[in-house]
């Protein structure tokens, strides 16, 4: 008879065995094998010591070599926008702007009435051979009678003519406070709108995606990021309906991702509207539901830096131009209402904070907070982080924060150094300071800002190189160890969620992915060819190759 440890009550549901098993515990150690029981990682070892722990009804996978990891957490990455993008014109392939107008004129061939031509909004203009944005003239040449909304991320897009007539965009429309309707050396309107422009001005015009809408567009996500090796998410500022729809995947038991969710807050009340209907950690291990997220600034081309940006010709020719704040409409003393009433009830904060000048003010409207409702045990933290002054640092360690970083210079590089100068492109996003610096951090991609690729996350984090722009500071690189630390536990510390997920270990929840590739060891440009051969969930695959 073989022998049975004492803590073996019951035969493990599975055993993967013969493989590289990199567990991302304490040790970093690597094993050959793991069992799972109910959802739960068993125990992990050798392979002869976990087949050993067989029933006659476990399931025997050989992994031939391959390489485990942990299940992918992706801190911060907006799940519901994700799906609609795979709904929409995706311009992921294109090259030059004749493929982007290509594209448009084909989706406008068989448009139905006056309905709104939509483009995914992941992609970068610096991706094109021409390296900008289509202009309106060129828009309207594609889709003359059509409105189309081209988006850049979530801080630009472009209109054609038909988009801005039916919206009430003239030459004579102001600037909203917060935004910019983009103009030309001559004054006249390029279809380019940044910021608040693109958020107060031209979204409330878009098509109402309905609540069947919103389930279809979580499920595609979902689908989508367990193909990529991602088993749990934060998603960074959902409104109610949104997170109601979230809560009836969950309960019909379809959601194949964990998910982490912070409450989009735009002002005061609505800090005190969302405690009306949830605590801090409601939800299950599935879905919970932990704080609240705002928006501070914008993104390359709006966040507040303390120095004036470059002079962009043809986009941004004002020498004095600092990017912008978003505030509450009660300026600085509503946001730090927000914050004031967020600690007072035990919130999680996410605050997004590009700019140096964006940062430098939030560690200040923290450190208020925390003197009036301490926030050192609630994880609060910079959101993106591109350029922390280096004073910054201090108070994030005296407040207990935390940081969430993504790769946004894959496909924002060449506009970093553009908007920036080359300086602040390279520090942008500095990994190894923050890491150097002992400030917990996550990892994740802001998808659909950049691509919901993890491997290309990785890819950056390990090399700084970017799809347009090369390598921008190869001295804020990490290893590969570091960096997949960062998209495993340090995400799961981030959403709160490190005792159960972010690492591959006895009585964690068993997420897992399957690798065609030995990631440890691979040369560091193969990283972001690295594919997932398959994705498990508490022990069920929910994505096989």
């Amino acid at each position: 008879m073989r022998s049975i440890p004492d803590s073996v009550i019951e035969w493990p549901d599975i055993v993967l065995y013969d493989g590289k098993v990199v567990t991302v515990d304490a040790d970093f150690s690597i094993v050959e094998a793991v069992a799972i029981r109910d959802g739960r990682f068993l125990a992990s070892g050798s392979t002869d010591s976990i087949r050993e722990l067989t029933g006659p009804d476990t399931v025997e996978l050989d992994l031939e070599g391959r390489t485990v990891i942990p299940g992918l957490v992706d801190s911060h990455i907006h799940l519901d926008r994700v799906g609609i993008a795979l709904d929409r014109i995706e311009l992921f392939d294109a090259r030059s702007l004749d493929d982007v107008i290509e594209s448009i004129q084909a989706a406008a061939e068989t448009a139905a009435g006056d309905s709104w031509l939509l483009a995914a909004s992941s992609w970068h203009e610096s991706q094109l051979t021409e390296g900008r944005l289509p202009r309106v003239e060129e828009l309207d040449r594609a889709a003359p009678e059509t409105p189309v909304f081209v988006p850049r991320g979530m801080h630009v897009a472009v209109l054609n003519s038909a988009a801005m007539e039916r919206i009430g965009i003239d030459e004579d429309t102001p600037n909203p406070e917060g935004g910019t309707i983009v103009r030309d050396a001559d004054g006249d309107i390029t279809g380019v709108v940044l910021e608040t422009a693109r958020t107060q001005l031209v979204e409330p015009h878009l098509p109402d995606r309905s609540y069947h809408d919103t389930l279809a567009d979580l499920e595609r996500g979902m689908a989508e990021l367990n193909r990529r090796g991602v088993t749990a998410i934060g998603i960074p500022g959902l409104y109610r309906d949104s997170i109601r729809a979230l809560e009836a995947l969950v309960t019909e038991g379809s959601a194949t991702l964990r998910s982490s969710v912070l409450v989009k807050v735009d002002e005061a009340s609505d800090v005190t509207d969302a405690a009306a209907y949830f605590a801090p950690g409601f939800g299950n291990e599935r879905l919970r539901v932990d704080g609240l997220k705002y928006f501070l600034d914008g993104g390359v081309e709006g966040a507040a830096l303390r120095d004036p940006y470059e002079v962009v010709e043809g986009v941004q020719e004002d020498p004095d131009y600092h990017g912008h704040l978003t505030l509450p409409p009660g300026g600085k003393a509503e946001f730090e209402e927000i914050l004031a009433l967020a600690a007072e009830r035990g919130y999680q904060m996410h605050t997004h904070a590009v700019g140096d000048a964006t940062i430098e003010y939030l560690m200040e409207a923290y450190s208020r907070a925390h003197e009036t409702s301490p926030i050192d045990d609630l994880r609060w933290a910079v959101v993106h982080a591109f350029l922390p002054p280096e004073e910054s640092f201090e108070t994030m360690r005296e407040l207990d924060l935390i940081s969430t970083v993504q790769n946004h210079p894959t496909y924002l590089g060449a506009n970093m150094e553009r908007w920036w100068g080359e300086e602040r492109a390279r520090y942008a996003i500095p990994i190894r300071d923050i890491l150097d610096e002992g400030i917990p951090t996550g990892g994740g991609t802001d998808a659909p800002v950049v691509p919901w690729r993890p491997f290309e996350s990785l890819w950056w984090m390990v090399t700084r190189d970017t799809i347009t722009a090369g390598v921008l500071g190869p001295e804020q690189a990490v290893s590969i160890e570091e960096a997949l630390r960062l998209w495993t536990i340090g995400s799961a510390y981030a959403v709160n969620w490190e005792a159960e997920i972010g690492s591959i270990e006895p009585g964690k929840r068993a997420d897992l992915t399957i690798l065609d590739t030995d990631l440890l060891t691979c040369p560091s440009d193969d990283i972001r060819e690295v594919s997932v051969e398959r994705t498990m969930v508490g022990g069920e695959t929910v994505y096989e190759a």
